[in-house]
């Protein structure tokens, strides 16, 4: 057992539920339940692997204990039936059976969050705009309505204790329901459930009773909420203070915290830029006001957590997504194999980015994640001579995975170094998970035997494919440069990050909006450099998730970043760039040094040659269509799990 971790693997209790160590998955939605919301085999041995993984205790995503407030989740026909019990029933004997603690996090709807999957309207605590449709007002529920909730409540609570279940959640942050009463931005009622302080905390109080009356005095009721909303008008860490000490006066038994909602929304699912532990502060500036344990999420990794509670700052800490990434990253942890641990990227590509999809979510660095059971890595009885070629993140996991499935595999990388374009993209100190999974998967590579063969270039006419009895080619993609007159003076978006000393000056220009120069520019910026990005379209980085857009335009505000927006670039010189504006007046932008981040193209010609004289080769990745990381390592994955 390793002992780099002491407070991570230590016992702890909440109102005398005891966990065997005080790491806890946080809730996060999976739409992986059926339609009437009954948990299949998928849900199910999705929680057990993250039980069998390691986790002290799993929270539930969030369980909706009635479909008659918000109309996208009418389909939850098992809300508040015995059916829902029985679901409920089956995660927690699986994750009993791992020896892991289950807590119920128990939600009455998103109301002006939902999703707009509905053309019905929205509801909430009052008649205030919908998120994602502002100039559509939600209806307010009334008296009788908000009453139906707090029975549902009760029922729940009643449903939980026959399923078995070790606790309970009640879901107040984020802007969602509960917290759109509790909030006066939201809440504009007039009747006992608005106004004042203590009538904005009675639908909560109310919910708190109806459970605490059905589960007894000794089973733990804990409350997710934000310490700040981190919007103008929203509630502040001084407010929320005053509602936790309220709350825990009540009885409420641990505070669950993170931050903000959705006015500026960077803290829902906290991104790459957001930092380590990002919401730990907040987490412990609530812990120096209550005596009743607090648990705290938020971008952890084993060292900052384990620092947090050596600091007493929080007394449990909760990984999400690094879950989703890793379920077995406990086990690995207490084992002494912190190296064997899969970072979670925080690139929200699939777990979050299918949600506004209304699909099943998944992972871009781990696609067994949901499909535990549909994607098993098995010794294969027909072992293959495999060849990958290419060494960039989709070549990697094609190689690993094709290795642990039994098979010969030799990786061939023409360049001294893996990583593909990765290499370039952990440049930025803020990316440095990036670096840490290209890490890992040079690691895995070694583990599972595979023969990697570096300065090496493969064609479709190379001996090394001759004996091959599958090949995957995964080649990337290469520079793309529009017929811009001067763009070869530039200094090309890739280089700028592996060569810093290609920049020269104080005053840069970006040519290209996109991720990629937006996170150059950003990156520079960080440095000290007066830097601008110029691009055509009329808003910088229009494909990148909302959940990911945004704090990068944050922090490209905070480092005072100017975009060119709307602007056409007619010619790029040593001295600048010279553009036409959106109303077609002509402009000249001094520079420095111009950094094109044009974008990429496919190196589709050597993969079709490859294809095309040995017609079972795979081709994933960038050389097939560029995309984002996931599109890579998950076409790896699964180009190595088919060969059979």
């Amino acid at each position: 057992m390793s002992k780099q971790f002491p407070n991570l693997f230590s016992r702890f209790q909440i109102n005398g539920l005891d966990l065997k160590n005080r790491i806890a998955m946080a809730p996060m939605g999976t739409f992986s339940e059926d339609r009437n919301g009954f948990p299949n085999e998928k849900q199910i041995e999705y929680y057990r692997a993250r039980a069998r993984g390691g986790a002290g205790l799993i929270m539930l995503e969030g369980q909706y204990i009635t479909n008659k407030t918000d109309p996208w989740i009418d389909y939850v026909t098992t809300a508040g039936t015995d059916e829902q019990m029985k679901g409920w029933a089956l995660i927690a004997e699986a994750c009993h059976a791992e020896g892991a603690k289950i807590c119920l996090q128990l939600s009455c709807g998103l109301g002006r969050n939902a999703f707009p999957f509905s053309d019905d309207p929205m509801v909430s605590a009052s008649e205030v705009p919908s998120f994602y449709f502002p100039d559509r007002p939600c209806r307010a529920l009334t008296r009788e309505e908000v009453k139906d909730i707090v029975e549902a409540y009760r029922t729940a609570a009643r449903n939980a204790i026959r399923a078995e279940a070790d606790a309970v959640e009640i879901h107040a942050h984020a802007g969602y329901m509960i917290d759109q009463f509790m909030t006066p931005a939201w809440n504009k009622r007039t009747d006992e459930y608005g106004g004042s302080f203590e009538n904005r905390m009675r639908l909560v109080t109310e919910i708190y009773q109806a459970i605490r009356g059905e589960v007894g005095s000794h089973y733990p009721i804990m409350i997710r909420m934000a310490a700040d909303h981190d919007f103008p008008g929203g509630r502040t860490l001084e407010e929320s203070i005053e509602i936790v000490k309220y709350l825990e006066k009540l009885g409420m038994d641990a505070f669950d915290i993170d931050l903000g909602c959705y006015e500026r929304k960077q803290w829902i699912v906290p991104s790459i830029y957001s930092g380590d532990a990002c919401m730990m502060e907040y987490g412990a500036k609530i812990k120096e006001v209550v005596n009743v344990p607090v648990l705290v999420a938020g971008t952890l990794t084993p060292e900052t957590a384990e620092q947090a509670l050596a600091e007493g700052k929080c007394d449990v800490v909760m990984f999400g997504r690094q879950l989703i990434a890793d379920p077995d990253t406990p086990n690995k942890l207490l084992d002494g194999m912190a190296e064997d641990v899969r970072p979670c990227l925080y690139c929200n590509e699939v777990c979050v980015g299918r949600l506004y999809e209304n699909r099943v979510i998944s992972c871009a660095i781990n696609p067994q994640a949901v499909f535990e059971k549909e994607y098993p890595l098995v010794k294969t009885d027909h072992p293959r001579k495999v060849v990958v070629v290419g060494g960039g993140p989709g070549g990697m996991e094609a190689a690993r995975v094709a290795a642990l499935q039994g098979h010969q595999v030799k990786l061939y990388e023409k360049g001294d170094a893996l990583g593909g374009q990765l290499i370039s993209a952990y440049q930025p100190p803020f990316k440095r998970r990036l670096r840490l999974f290209v890490e890992w998967q040079k690691l895995q590579l070694q583990k599972a035997g595979v023969v990697v063969v570096m300065n090496h270039e493969i064609n479709a006419d190379s001996p090394e494919l001759e004996e091959a009895g599958r090949i995957i080619v995964a080649v990337g993609a290469e520079v793309f440069n529009p017929p811009i007159p001067g763009v070869e003076t530039t200094v090309n978006v890739l280089t700028a990050h592996t060569q810093p000393d290609t920049i020269k000056g104080n005053k840069i220009l970006v040519a290209g909006g996109g991720a990629s120069g937006c996170d150059c520019a950003l990156e520079l910026a960080m440095e000290g450099r007066e830097v601008s990005i110029v691009e055509m379209a009329p808003e910088l980085a229009p494909e990148m998730l909302l959940d990911n857009r945004n704090p990068l335009m944050f922090q490209m505000e905070d480092y005072n970043v100017k975009a060119y927006t709307g602007h056409t670039i007619q010619e790029i010189s040593q001295e600048g760039v010279k553009a036409v504006d959106s109303e077609g007046k002509e402009v000249f932008l001094p520079a420095d040094t111009v950094i094109s981040a044009f974008g990429m193209k496919a190196r589709k010609d050597l993969a079709n040659e490859i294809a095309k004289k040995y017609p079972t080769t795979a081709i994933v990745g960038d050389c097939k269509e560029v995309a984002q990381i996931g599109g890579a390592v998950r076409g790896g994955f699964f180009a190595a799990w088919s060969i059979h």
